[in-house]
């Protein structure tokens, strides 16, 4: 596979207003210094596109981080977006906050979209890692018509996040929680990988924060508890990936996903975060000789 050496270019998106639980609002999102966008690093295929792939990034992650995999698809023919969700790398909204998982299912409705303008029939492609595994596997629940196949890595069955508590009683007075409340997710860099330069990039990275609000770590727990039973049952091929020493999403949830339209491909030794690990080409490659056998050229 010969690497794609085009640069990636950037591509704005107007977000709607949200009510409290995640439907459109009246309008477009605006803040006092304007409107509100969603960022989205696009990289286009080499030769002529056979579809496209929307990678979504992890909890308090972006999608930059992701551009060695784009890179890898794009090679394959791949048309790629990487898009920030809301709160997260260069997009706009409190960080780390999501106002509930049909404003997800929107937002990434509004990429695939765009995708489509440009590739009417190819077949759209999601990718999600950890959390964003989770907003896949929604938005390929409530969508089936335009996801043609689904991979999720990482993905966060039982999540787990250190969050505020809500105040009860007496407490509501004085101690001010509420749905933009910030919480962690408590991962640190080397739980995340193994490869020491990859952990000190995380580090360093200033578009890495780290923070879920209180809404967006119960919604994550909703979208598990009501999305995770449906995986067998989805029409579209299913690619689970997993690494036997991930300790934020354990390898034993991943396996009970096995099913006639689910494959699980498990790596030894990788942790959480499978595509900055350090046989991350082997874990690429396993994802593109997939999709060459689900949705061949």
């Amino acid at each position: 596979m010969t690497p794609n050496t085009r640069e990636p270019f950037v591509t704005y998106l107007e977000l709607r207003e949200s009510t409290v639980d995640g439907d459109v609002g009246a309008g477009l999102s605006h803040t006092s210094k304007g409107l509100v966008l969603l960022h989205v690093l696009e990289l286009a295929a080499d030769g002529e596109p056979r579809g496209a792939v929307t990678v979504v990034h992890d909890a308090g992650d972006h999608g930059g981080r992701y551009m060695p995999f784009a890179r890898d698809l794009a090679a394959s023919g791949w048309a790629v977006a990487l898009p920030d969700l809301r709160g997260h790398g260069k997009s706009e909204g409190a960080r780390g906050h999501t106002s509930g998982v049909k404003e997800i299912v929107r937002d990434l409705g509004d990429v695939q979209d765009h995708l489509a303008y440009r590739q009417p029939d190819a077949p759209k492609v999601l990718v999600g890692q950890g959390l964003g595994a989770l907003w896949c596997l929604a938005y390929a629940c409530e969508k089936p018509e335009g996801v043609a196949a689904l991979v999720l890595v990482s993905p966060l069955l039982s999540p787990r996040f250190e969050l505020p508590e809500r105040a009860g009683g007496l407490a509501k007075l004085w101690k001010k929680v509420g749905p933009t409340s910030p919480g962690r997710t408590g991962w640190s860099a080397d739980r995340r990988t193994s490869d020491a330069a990859q952990a000190r990039a995380i580090d360093a990275d200033k578009d890495v924060h780290g923070i879920v609000t209180l809404r967006a770590g119960e919604e994550a727990l909703e979208v598990a508890r009501g999305y995770v039973p449906k995986i067998a049952t989805l029409a579209m091929p299913v690619l689970v990936l997993a690494g036997t020493n991930d300790e934020i999403a354990p390898i034993a949830d991943a396996r009970k996903l096995k099913a006639a339209r689910v494959d699980v491909i498990e790596f030894e030794s990788a942790r959480h975060d499978l595509f900055h690990e350090a046989q991350s080409r082997e874990i690429t490659a396993s994802v593109t000789r997939w999709l060459d056998t689900k949705l061949p050229r």
